[in-house]
């Protein structure tokens, strides 16, 4: 019987080496590299899953996003390439195709490919799903306020009259501040989207190796979590805010002549020195979340190991970029600093595939990786890299060869990564930065400047060293990489001439790789939105909802008596309306005694104190009635009659059925006014 026992224990490791391996990506958003519990050297997160799974796998303790904001983040991992090759520079929109892409390419090979959580695609209305890129299925929450995605949908069928912002109604989707969730925690995000990855691996039956993505929203705004894992954060655990030495972050303390968007009046502040109270509600409510993520990932491995495939399951952990938490005065993301670019990522291999690793578990590889790395890393553990086509620029490099070295001399793996991103919140935030996880070197696009940090020394980038005679060397040494770099990638003489870097006021969204296929149709526009690209006449049309941090497009209006004034132009002679003669919409200086500038929403110009964003409904133009006197609404030109991407606003009478959705408009915090299309009212930039 021993014998038996033994020969079938042998046969079962044999039957399970000959299968191919699952692929299990898993990742959260705005998840500092040191807020979690294996690679923190300060605080005290409560990440034990997490943890686990560095315990049983390798970290990479140098891991970075190359444009550490989400979209562009996630081309990365779509694409495999660098910032450059895929051609989004800053916080822009996710081509709805690739040439080449993760999960088309492993579904190719006959893997099953799933993505739970949020994906930030794009979400198609009309089909009532995101953009798939290849995925055999999606259930999407991306944390939008215009999608009507996955959870949207089963959060309103769950609690009708409430909408998903029911839970957080003092915050918003980029609040610097924190609360504890207002509704039981079994309707959060976080937790849908954990249910979500269980139910699968409890269901999936198939016979083919299945790719599933799980991509949690949170730590990302709004630092949110159940008030008894708030309660379980003191603030003893929190790691203490980092403050230069030299004074280089003081002007990111929101005090007057620092950059605009600073300072506790914001409620998306992206930089200032914040009262300590709410400063430390906020950090404990985001590592709060951090663990709320945690016990979910917990629960999504217990079942991956109930179904018997923990050990012939690639595991793969990361973030698309940091979050600031008050370090330098920084929140949010976007900055080329370790608090956002510096990212977890942690990868576990199966024991069908021990014979291929030459580490124990619980190593560590100090090798430079990035997000590009994610790709080529499933295609090789799939046994399938050799289907990347032999002309595209796969930049990542598979990690799996950093099991046998963790150096990555044996692989010739890279000795430094690129980093930049486009104009985000305000001039002075562009940058580009070249870091090989021991100096980092950073060039400020917008004046010419430049900062040096020796990492090893000084992890926490206290010391700008640029100006140091003692490191005028090191300084030259990068400085002539990223040169080298921009010829190579042939950004031309706007980016580096000779070879002097050259100052960029303005932004370049995207790269002349960037696929010519938007979601909305249209080319990326790189106009930004303000008072001097927009003028009195400015054509006013219906596009797709643009990402918060875009400046591409202007759709942030505020209410002024009845005017809605475009919040880029700001008050005074200089602001404008909306304008409507009946034949087309646009903006004009705004004039209180002009009706063509009137419009009200029918309920409320107003946000419910309870709710981020208004219910829908009609959008009133006072300035028009019909001939039998009815008020006059405004609508998006049909379909039939213009391309839908590109139309017009137009005025009928007002529908007395309370269900058309033809007339039914959502007013955001930020002041977006969006149809139920998902179109936004939107000024165009013009020369």
């Amino acid at each position: 019987p021993e014998v038996m026992l033994v020969l079938l224990a042998v046969l079962s490791t044999a039957a399970a080496a000959a299968q191919r391996p699952n692929l299990l990506f898993m990742m959260a958003d705005q998840l500092r590299w040191d807020a979690i519990g294996a690679a923190a050297t300060r605080g005290h997160p409560h990440t034990p899953n997490l943890d686990r799974l560095a315990q049983q796998g390798m970290l990479f303790s140098n891991a970075y996003t190359a444009t550490p904001t989400c979209t562009p983040a996630r081309a990365a991992i779509l694409t495999g390439q660098k910032p450059w090759n895929h051609g989004m520079l800053g916080y822009g929109d996710i081509a709805t195709k690739y040439p080449f892409e993760m999960p088309r390419a492993l579904s190719s090979v006959g893997y099953k490919t799933f993505s739970i959580g949020k994906d930030h695609f794009g979400w198609n209305q009309t089909a009532h799903e995101g953009v798939p890129h290849g995925y055999s299925q999606t259930t999407i929450y991306d944390g939008i306020d215009e999608e009507h995605d996955n959870y949207y949908t089963w959060f309103t069928s769950e609690l009708p009259g409430k909408i998903p912002e029911s839970g957080w109604p003092t915050l918003d989707m980029n609040s610097w501040r924190g609360a504890p969730y207002a509704l039981d925690e079994y309707y959060h995000p976080t937790a849908w989207t954990g249910r979500a990855a269980v139910d699968f691996l409890q269901k999936y039956n198939d016979p083919e190796p299945f790719f599933l993505k799980v991509s949690w929203h949170r730590p990302h705004s709004p630092y949110d979590p159940p008030q008894r894992l708030l309660d379980q954060v003191v603030a003893a655990d929190l790691p203490p805010i980092i403050y230069s030495q030299d004074g280089w972050d003081t002007r990111f303390r929101g005090e007057s002549g620092d950059p605009s968007g600073c300072g506790p009046q914001g409620a998306d502040a992206w930089c200032g020195k914040m009262p300590p109270a709410e400063a430390e509600l906020a950090r404990r409510a985001y590592y709060a979340n951090i663990a709320f993520v945690d016990e979910w990932v917990g629960h999504v491995l217990s079942n991956l190991t109930a179904r018997g495939w923990l050990e012939n399951t690639y595991i793969l952990w990361t973030a698309d970029h940091g979050d600031g938490q008050g370090d330098h005065n920084h929140w949010r993301k976007g900055y080329p600093y370790e608090l956002s670019a510096h990212i977890p990522m942690l990868l576990r291999w199966p024991e069908s595939a021990a014979d291929k690793v030459s580490v124990p578990r619980g190593s560590k590889s100090a090798a430079v990786t990035e997000l590009r790395d994610i790709f080529p890393t499933m295609l090789d553990a799939a046994g399938n890299l050799s289907v990347v086509p032999p002309h595209y620029h796969m930049d990542g490099k598979s990690l799996l060869c950093l099991l046998t070295d963790p150096s990555g001399q044996a692989c010739n793996w890279r000795q430094w990564v690129d980093l930049e991103h486009d104009i985000c919140y305000n001039t002075t935030n562009h940058w580009n930065a070249l870091t090989d996880g021991k100096i980092k070197f950073v060039f400020k696009a917008w004046n010419a400047s430049f900062q040096l940090f020796n990492l090893t020394a000084d992890p926490g980038e206290t010391l700008d060293l640029a100006t140091d005679p003692e490191y005028s060397d090191v300084l030259n040494l990068w400085r002539e990489r990223m040169v080298q770099q921009f010829k190579e990638e042939q950004r031309g003489d706007t980016w580096v001439k000779g070879d002097t870097l050259q100052k960029r006021v303005q932004g370049q969204l995207y790269s002349p790789n960037y696929p010519k296929n938007t979601a909305d149709g249209l080319p990326p526009a790189s106009q930004p939105c303000t008072a001097t690209t927009v003028h009195a006449g400015s054509p006013v049309s219906l596009q797709r909802y643009q990402p918060e941090e875009s400046p591409r497009q202007c759709q942030h209006f505020q209410h002024d008596g009845n005017l809605l004034r475009l919040a880029a132009t700001g008050a005074g002679p200089a602001a404008l309306c909306l304008h409507h003669d009946g034949t087309a919409m646009t903006v004009q200086p705004c004039n209180g005694a002009d009706p063509a500038q009137h419009f009200r929403l029918a309920a409320t110009p107003h946000l419910r104190p309870d709710e981020s964003r208004t219910a829908p409904q009609q959008l009133l133009h006072l300035g028009s009635s019909d001939s039998s006197s009815r008020a006059v609404c405004v609508v998006p030109e049909s379909a039939a009659g213009a391309s839908h991407a590109q139309a017009r606003a137009l005025l009928q009478p007002c529908s007395s059925d309370a269900s058309d959705r033809s007339q039914q408009w959502v007013l955001s915090t930020r002041g977006r006014l969006c149809h139920s299309s998902t179109r936004c009212i939107t000024v165009q930039p013009t020369p």
